[in-house]
């Protein structure tokens, strides 16, 4: 049988189809790969070209008999199909119908009377993790801080002698519980220890009643467990505005009490006024989109996460802001709330950035400084955070030096913070603790609130510049050579930027991921990005990045801020 008897086979094989044309073409391309394949074995045995052929089509037997089998077979595919679709349909309309009503109907605002106690009383957080197979290992080269989770596992069974290198990175937590084999030196509950305590002198500080006592500071944050004993005997006021969780949260729990936690706090006798809000629009068009972004995102195995920015809606951070003031003008002129901390930053292109921003110009006017991670933008000042070995002494200046992979210019007048290795008040109990070997701003923000109320305890007329300006003058440069050597630095700054340049390509696509390398390298260079590869730019950030931080292990313009040396200064 010759070549054009395949052709002719495939000829009345295809007019024989009762598929739609495309489909058809679909059918035969796949019919001749499979008459070729099998002519092929068949040459192989030793059949020549044309016989093989021959048999091949013998084998897959008359053309109108295989074309109304493979019409049937097709039929029964597009019915599938089609019930397919529909169910995804159906799904997508009963997951984004279930949204928008959560968007209009899953907040809830719970507020007091008169502006004193408790309006709720969140239960406490109730992780419900799966106990682990195997410990998880830290990657160094990520960009993810939680990837060593231990909070509440059992891990007595595992032998952790020789993970030190991931257990350095471990979020823990009081219900913990460690196995005997552990590696040599290595004490959770030291890690604890020394991670409560605020450092930087402020304990002796406190020994010397300076704590912020007859001052109140405000927090805007997550739900919080309002009957820690961290701070609950001195929760003035806990309310509701727009939330949508309906449990303790961590974040708020954690930042309470660094402001102002009994053990673990800056102001540990401060008054605290504290008004839970989430910022995501009740605006059941984004929650739609958002959605189904989501959905069709894990439905293609990528990462999910694609609800994020274009859920916010600020203006209900400026409302909290707004309540607090409110409250405030009932307060006695010598328990007026003097600062607030809200753990979160906002630009002009987010939802609701001239309600919030409008709510911090109020409070300028009315003498309350607003501590949020857009300090930079609303005061024209800028922090930063420190980082410390969970080992290391928190009262020492010397063990800290600056998280050299994000953060802002240092060539600026920058108050350094501590940050990292922090424990802090825990959501699963009112005596539980949580270990956090790494953080964020949100941990700084509520560590310069309670340094705020301690400078107004010592000088009640003190402003926000004042005090910015004095704990500048006085601070600490950081210790050279904390931050190891160029190469080191090198090395974990490229592998850190790689990380979450492979995050955002993941979550945003490749070309938002380009984007934010550019924009980077504005923000740090101070000009345009040049006009070179993705790639080129990637070196030239990380170059940029490590001169950065050697600048901050060398000095430059920021401070570590010293606390005894603050409050005396502002004591003249």
């Amino acid at each position: 049988m010759s070549e054009p008897d395949l052709d002719a086979y495939l000829r009345k094989l295809r007019e024989a189809l009762d598929v739609t044309s495309a489909r058809a073409d679909v059918i035969v391309a796949e019919t001749r790969c499979h008459l070729e394949a099998r002519a092929a074995e068949l040459q192989e045995a030793g059949e020549s070209r044309a016989d093989a052929v021959g048999a091949a089509i013998r084998e897959f037997g008359d053309p109108k008999a295989t074309a109304r089998a493979l019409t049937r077979a097709n039929g029964r595919h597009r019915t599938f199909r089609r019930l397919v679709r529909a169910a995804l349909a159906l799904c997508l309309l009963v997951v984004a119908a279930a949204a928008i009503l959560y968007a209009l109907y899953g907040f809830r605002t719970r507020l007091t009377e008169g502006g004193v106690g408790l309006a709720s009383r969140p239960a406490a957080e109730r992780f419900f993790r799966r106990p682990l197979k195997e410990v998880p290992s830290y990657d160094p080269a990520s960009a993810n801080t939680f990837q060593v989770l231990l909070q509440g596992q059992d891990l007595r069974a595992f032998d952790l002698s020789d993970r030190l290198p991931d257990l350095l990175y471990a979020n823990f937590d009081t219900r913990t519980q460690w196995p005997q084999r552990l590696p040599a030196g290595l004490d959770p509950a030291r890690f604890l220890a020394l991670g409560k305590n605020p450092g930087l002198g402020l304990r002796a500080l406190h020994a010397q009643g300076i704590t912020g006592r007859g001052v109140s500071l405000a927090i805007v944050d997550q739900p919080l467990l309002v009957d820690h004993t961290e701070y609950a005997d001195r929760l003035r006021l806990y309310e509701e505005l727009h939330t949508i969780e309906k449990s303790a949260s961590m974040h708020g729990v954690a930042v309470a009490s660094i402001a102002a936690g009994r053990t673990v706090g800056v102001a540990p006798e401060a008054d605290i006024y504290y008004v839970a809000a989430d910022w995501l629009t009740s605006n059941p068009v984004p929650w739609a989109r958002a959605l189904s972004r989501e959905l069709v995102s894990r439905a293609r195995s990528r990462p999910g996460g694609q609800i994020g920015w274009e859920m916010v809606d600020f203006a209900w951070a400026g409302r909290a802001i707004e309540r607090v003031l409110d409250l405030n003008r009932d307060l006695p002129a010598a328990r007026k709330i003097r600062v607030i901390s809200i753990e979160v930053g906002w630009s002009a292109d987010q939802r609701g950035y001239q309600a919030v921003t409008a709510a911090v110009e109020r409070a300028k006017r009315e003498g309350v400084f607003v501590v949020s991670s857009s300090l930079r933008d609303t005061h024209g000042l800028q922090f930063h955070g420190l980082a410390r070995a969970p080992l290391a002494d928190p009262d020492d200046p010397g063990s800290f030096f600056p998280v050299a992979a994000w953060g802002p210019d240092l060539s600026q007048p920058t108050l350094l913070i501590p940050m990292d290795a922090r424990a802090t008040a825990a959501p699963t109990g009112p005596e539980d603790y949580a270990f956090y070997p790494q953080a964020g701003w949100s941990w700084v923000a509520p560590y310069v609130a309670g340094l705020y109320a301690l400078a107004c305890q010592v000088n009640p007329k003190v402003t926000p510049e004042v005090f910015w300006k004095t704990a500048l003058a006085t601070g600490t440069p950081p210790t050279p050579g904390a931050t190891g050597t160029r190469a080191e630095v090198r090395v974990r700054v490229a592998r850190q930027l790689e990380a979450g340049l492979a995050e955002a390509t993941a979550r945003q696509g490749a070309q938002a991921a380009a984007r934010q390398l550019r924009t980077k390298y504005e923000r740090l260079a101070g000009r345009p990005a040049p006009k070179v590869s993705e790639a080129a730019l990637r070196d030239l950030l990380a170059e940029k990045m490590t001169d950065d931080t050697l600048t901050r292990a060398a000095g430059g313009k920021g401070k570590i801020v010293n606390p005894a040396a603050l409050i005396e200064a502002l004591r003249r």
